[in-house]
C-alpha cells in the first residue's frame, strides 16, 4: 500500500468544492478550492490500519507539539478559514503518513541492531527503502512517457488520464504554457499535473529522494561490510541503478517542461554537487554545459512562451510584501493570502495572472504564518543544543541545497498537494540521512572476526 500511495502522489484525481470563499473578484481560484483527492483516501485508510503504531510513534515526537498549536492558531486567524482548513488537512495527513514510515523504519533499525546476526529485520528495512525508490522511479517513468506523447502530439491524450489529473490542453488553447524547440512553438509537457513547472519540480525532488536513499544504503552497507549481511551490501549496490534511471527520467522531464527553476536545480546544483565527485569533473561539466547552451540551444536561455514574465513575478512579490506588512504577526492563514488581495492597500492585480500566490516560497510562507509561524518552525532546528545536534542541522541544511531554486522561484511546493507531499517526504529522508550518519559516528559497528 505504501507503493500505491507514493505512485498516486503524482496524480490529481479528486472532488473539488467551490464555495463563495474560493472566489476573488468573482473569479474561481483553484488554490482556494477545498478538494478531497483519491490520494487522501488512500492515506486515511493507511493511517487507520497503522493507528495504534502511529499513536505510539507520535507520542515520542517533538514536532507534534510544534505543528498542532501552529496550525490551530493559523486557522483561528485565517482570512479564509475553509482554504486554510483544506491546506492544513492535507498537511496533517501527509505528515502523519510520513511519520508512520519513519516509525516503521525506526522499528526495523532497532531490530536490525539487536538481531544483526539473523539479518531478517535488515532485509525488511531494505525492502521498505527499495519500495520508495522503485515506486518513485516508476512514477517518473509514467510521467516521462506521458509528457513525451503530449509534446509530440501537441495536445493531451484524454480518456482515463483526465481522471488522473491530465488537463485538456493543446498548443492553440488560451493560457497554456508554451515553449520553443528549434524555433518552433511547442507545448510544454503537463503530465498529470496542473502546470509544467510542478511536473518538473516533482521529478527533481523525487530524484533527490532516491539519491538520499541511495546514500543511506551506502552508509549501512559500509557498516555491515565484512560483519553481518553480505546480501544487503549486494542489494545496496543495485540502488545505483535507481539513481541512474531517475536521473535520466528527471532530466527528460525538465527538458520537456522547459522549467527554468527546475533546470537550475537539476543541471546547476544536483548533477554537479550530488552526483559528480571531483572538482575537475565538475569544472569540465560546467564548461561543456555552457557550450551546449550557447551553441546548440541559444533560445533556451530566453524562450518565448506564455508564462509569467519577470515584471509579473516582481509585482506578485511586492504584493506579497504588502500582505506581510498588513498581517505581520499571525499571517493570513495557510493558502489564504490571495483572499486578502482586494483589501490590501496596493494597486489591484489585473486578470487571472495577478491572482496567484507569491512565487517566492519563503515570503509566501511568511505571509501565511507570520512571525509567529517562523518562530515556531525555528524551534524544530536543533542548532544550539550540542555539537552533534549542530552538525546534524548543518548536514540537513546542506542536503536541502538542491531545493533552493524551486523554493526561491516558485510556490508549488507549498500550494500544490503533489508538491507538498513530495517536499515533506524529502525533508524526512534528508533528516533521516543525517541521523544515520550521526549514529554511524557514535556507534560504529565492529568488524566481524
Amino acid at each position: 500500500m505504501i507503493g500505491l500511495i507514493i505512485f498516486f502522489s503524482a496524480t490529481q484525481l479528486g472532488l473539488h468544492f467551490w464555495p463563495l470563499s474560493s472566489l476573488v473578484y468573482g473569479i474561481r481560484i483553484d488554490y482556494l478550492s477545498p478538494t478531497i483527492y483519491f490520494l487522501d483516501c488512500l492515506i486515511v485508510l493507511f493511517l487507520v490500519i497503522k493507528s495504534s503504531d502511529l499513536i505510539r510513534w507520535s507520542a515520542r515526537s517533538d514536532s507534534i507539539g510544534v505543528f498542532a498549536p501552529l496550525l490551530l492558531t493559523n486557522l483561528l486567524y485565517s482570512a479564509n478559514p475553509l482554504a486554510t482548513l483544506s491546506w492544513s488537512f492535507h498537511f496533517v495527513i501527509y505528515f502523519l503518513f510520513i511519520k508512520a514510515l519513519c516509525g516503521q523504519r525506526a522499528v526495523l533499525e532497532r531490530n536490525s541492531w539487536l538481531q544483526a546476526k539473523k539479518g531478517s529485520s535488515a532485509d525488511e528495512r531494505t525492502v521498505l527503502t527499495g519500495t520508495i525508490s522503485s515506486t518513485l522511479t516508476l512514477s517518473l517513468l509514467f510521467q516521462a512517457v506521458l509528457a513525451t506523447i503530449q509534446v509530440c502530439l501537441g495536445h493531451s491524450l484524454g480518456g482515463l488520464l483526465y481522471y488522473l489529473g491530465e488537463r485538456n490542453i493543446a498548443v492553440g488553447s488560451p493560457n497554456i504554457a508554451l515553449g520553443t524547440f528549434m524555433d518552433h512553438v511547442v507545448l510544454r509537457a503537463y503530465g498529470t499535473f496542473s502546470h509544467p513547472n510542478i511536473l518538473a519540480g516533482y521529478g527533481v525532488v523525487a530524484l533527490l529522494i532516491i539519491i538520499q536513499l541511495s546514500k543511506q544504503r551506502a552508509v549501512r552497507g559500509s557498516d555491515l561490510k565484512g560483519s553481518a549481511q553480505p546480501r544487503i551490501i549486494k542489494r545496496g549496490e543495485g540502488q545505483t541503478l535507481w539513481v541512474l534511471m531517475a536521473t535520466i527520467l528527471a532530466s527528460l522531464l525538465v527538458l520537456l517542461t522547459q522549467s527554468r527553476s527546475a533546470a537550475i536545480a537539476l543541471f546547476g546544483i544536483i548533477l554537479p554537487f550530488y552526483l559528480l565527485k571531483t572538482l575537475r569533473i565538475r569544472f569540465i561539466y560546467y564548461f561543456v554545459g555552457l557550450l551546449v547552451c550557447w551553441f546548440i540551444y541559444p533560445s533556451s536561455l530566453s524562450p518565448a512562451r506564455s508564462d509569467l514574465s519577470a515584471i509579473q513575478r516582481i509585482d506578485l512579490q511586492h504584493l506579497s510584501l504588502t500582505v506581510i506588512k498588513s498581517y505581520p504577526i499571525f499571517g493570513t492563514g495557510a493558502s489564504a493570502s490571495i483572499s486578502t488581495y482586494p483589501a490590501v492597500p496596493q494597486a489591484k492585480p489585473r486578470g487571472i495572472v495577478g491572482l496567484q500566490p507569491d512565487h517566492n516560497s519563503f515570503t509566501l510562507f511568511l505571509s501565511w504564518f507570520g512571525i509567529f509561524g517562523v518562530i515556531a518552525i525555528l524551534q524544530l532546528i536543533p542548532c544550539t543544543s550540542s555539537a552533534i545536534a549542530r552538525e546534524k542541522c548543518l548536514q540537513t541544511l546542506c542536503s536541502l541545497g538542491g531545493l533552493l531554486p524551486l523554493l526561491l522561484l516558485d510556490h508549488y511546493l507549498l500550494t500544490s498537494p503533489q508538491g507538498l507531499f513530495i517536499l515533506l517526504l524529502y525533508f524526512t529522508v534528508a533528516v533521516n540521512y543525517s541521523h544515520v550518519q550521526k549514529n554511524r559516528q557514535q556507534h560504529p559497528r565492529p568488524a566481524r572476526r
